[in-house]
C-alpha cells in the first residue's frame, strides 16, 4: 500500500480517537460540530505531521487533555447543585477525579514517550564524544609509531 494512504487513514483515526473523546466529556456532541471537528482535525493532522508516530503523539495528547478536562466540568456542574450537593453527586465527582486524572495522566505520559521515540528517529546522530589521550597513552603510541 502506499505510505501516503496510511499516513491519512492514521490521521483519520486519530482524529477520529480525538473527537469521541470530547463526544465523551461533552456528552451530547451535535452531529455536524462533530463531524466538522473529525474532518478538520484529520486534515491538520494529515497536513501537518510528517510521520504516523507524530499523529498518535498529538492525538493521545489531546486525549490527555480532554481526560483531564472530565473531572474539571464535573466540579462546574456540582456548583450549580448548590452549597450541599447529594451523595450521588459527591460520588460522581469522586469517580470523575479519580480516573479522569488517572486517565489524563496516562494518555500525555503516553504521548511523552512517543513524541520521544519521534524525536530519536528523526534526529541525526549525535557526534561521538573521543576522550583525550593521557600523557602516558601519548608516550605508548609515540613508541609503537617511531
Amino acid at each position: 500500500m502506499n505510505d501516503n494512504l496510511w499516513h491519512q487513514l492514521n490521521a483519520v483515526l486519530g482524529s477520529l480517537t480525538v473527537t469521541v473523546g470530547l463526544w465523551l466529556l461533552v456528552g451530547a456532541l451535535p452531529m455536524p460540530i462533530g463531524i466538522a471537528l473529525a474532518i478538520g482535525l484529520a486534515i491538520l493532522l494529515a497536513w501537518k505531521c510528517p510521520s504516523i508516530g507524530l499523529i498518535w503523539a498529538i492525538s493521545t495528547l489531546l486525549l490527555g487533555v480532554e481526560s483531564l478536562a472530565w473531572p474539571i466540568m464535573e466540579m462546574a456542574d456540582l456548583k450549580k447543585l448548590g452549597p450541599e450537593p447529594p451523595l450521588e453527586e459527591l460520588e460522581r465527582i469522586f469517580t470523575a477525579v479519580l480516573f479522569g486524572l488517572f486517565s489524563g495522566v496516562f494518555w500525555m505520559t503516553f504521548a511523552y514517550g512517543i513524541f520521544k521515540r519521534t524525536r530519536d528517529k528523526n534526529s541525526p546522530t549525535a557526534p561521538s564524544n573521543t576522550v583525550p589521550k593521557t600523557k602516558n597513552q601519548k608516550k605508548q603510541s609515540r613508541r609503537q609509531s617511531g
